[in-house]
């Protein structure tokens, strides 16, 4: 398997292609040749108009009105839905894949869609800068500046300023990371901590973020594995001396050194 961190340094790696060796890392299973394959039938007879307004409209008709692609709200936290090939297959999933979707099917018809890192929210956007917003996980809909700063209201959680940054395309790095946070809080949601774990170890490898230590050792810690736990839990509280969970992770390093004790 190759390392993620080349695959997401190395930008002849298509989005798709990222977003499929992500989550092979938790489902061996997946038939990445036959995932593309079904993203090249996706682009079988489209064509999309030059001005972006019109393409987001073709695109939406495309997508969402011939071939159902919509977004998963009964199922929002299912580990399944930050799979793309899964995605490909059910025609439903989180707005992270499903803008991934968008961009690999107007890609192959040569047009160029990004997906907007938005706060919460992966939305993607035709025309480049200033260009139009769309929202793959609500049924392929064009977005104003109101719908905008209504959705960042929702996911900001007061009535803040739409800022610039919030709608600047998602980089390849972020994408990987985003993909990676979904799986594992789906899994923690489910108490599967052997493959939150996974998750965790390779946001650690991608980021090396102090806080990607302290909740793999958090679950580290759930499957017994108290030395692995142990070295993450203490590198956070050296990385983050002041931070406001100290006192918890303080609290599961001694329920390290007792495990470890009784082993």
């Amino acid at each position: 398997m190759r390392p993620l961190v080349s695959l997401v340094a190395d930008p002849r790696v298509p989005l798709e292609r990222l977003a499929l060796a992500v989550a092979k890392r938790f489902d061996e299973r997946i038939d990445e040749a036959r995932a593309v394959a079904a993203l090249d039938a996706l682009a079988e007879g489209l064509a999309l108009d030059e001005d972006p307004t019109l393409a987001a409209r073709e695109l939406r008709a495309h997508l969402h009105s011939r071939h159902g692609f919509d977004g998963d709200d009964t199922h929002y936290y299912a580990p399944e839905n930050g799979d793309l090939a899964h995605v490909l297959r059910t025609r439903r999933g989180l707005p992270l894949t499903l803008s991934v979707i968008y961009a690999a099917v107007a890609r192959r018809v040569g047009h160029e869609v990004e997906p907007i890192g938005f706060p919460g929210h992966v939305l993607v956007r035709h025309g480049g800068p200033g260009g139009v917003h769309q929202d793959p996980f609500h049924g392929g809909r064009v977005l104003g500046d109101v719908d905008l700063a209504h959705l960042a209201a929702r996911f900001l959680g007061h009535p803040g300023r739409l800022e610039a940054e919030h709608l600047l395309p998602i980089g390849r790095p972020a994408l990987a990371v985003r993909i990676l946070a979904n799986f594992r809080n789906a899994f923690a949601r489910r108490h599967d901590h052997a493959r939150a774990l996974l998750a965790c170890d390779a946001l650690v490898e991608l980021t090396n973020a102090a806080e990607a230590r302290r909740d793999r050792g958090m679950h580290a810690l759930a499957l017994g594995a108290n030395a692995a736990a142990e070295a993450d839990l203490e590198a956070y509280l050296e990385a983050r001396p002041t931070a406001h969970d100290v006192e918890a992770v303080q609290a599961a390093l001694r329920r390290c050194l007792v495990g470890a004790t009784l082993n």
